[in-house]
């Protein structure tokens, strides 16, 4: 051999090894990768489960309003009935009384 092959030899030797860590690392990372592709997997169905819930949610509370709005309106409606009725019901009474 002659010393531009030791020369050479050893290079392809640093070259090999330095592949072979950079394969090492690349299964490690890839494993990694793996993991977090799973993991983001699964919050990613939650939050598509989330966003269902949320968006019944947002139809309960349009439905809730519109309870809550018709149960004022007979509820605010009551007293100005009643009070109408009191004085009609007065002007009745005085009529009466004024009539006879």
């Amino acid at each position: 051999m002659t010393p531009g092959d030791d020369r050479t030899h050893d290079q392809l030797g640093r070259i090999d090894t330095k592949l072979d860590v950079l394969i090492s690392q690349h299964s490690s990372l890839a494993g990694m990768v793996a993991d977090h592709e799973t993991r983001l997997r699964t919050i990613e169905v939650g939050h598509t489960a989330a966003v269902g819930v949320v968006a019944e949610l947002g139809k309960d509370v349009v439905d809730h309003e519109q309870r809550i709005r018709a149960a004022d309106r007979w509820r605010y409606a009551i007293p100005l009935t009643t009070l109408g009725a009191l004085l009609a019901g007065t002007a009745a009474i005085i009529g009466a009384v004024k009539g006879h």
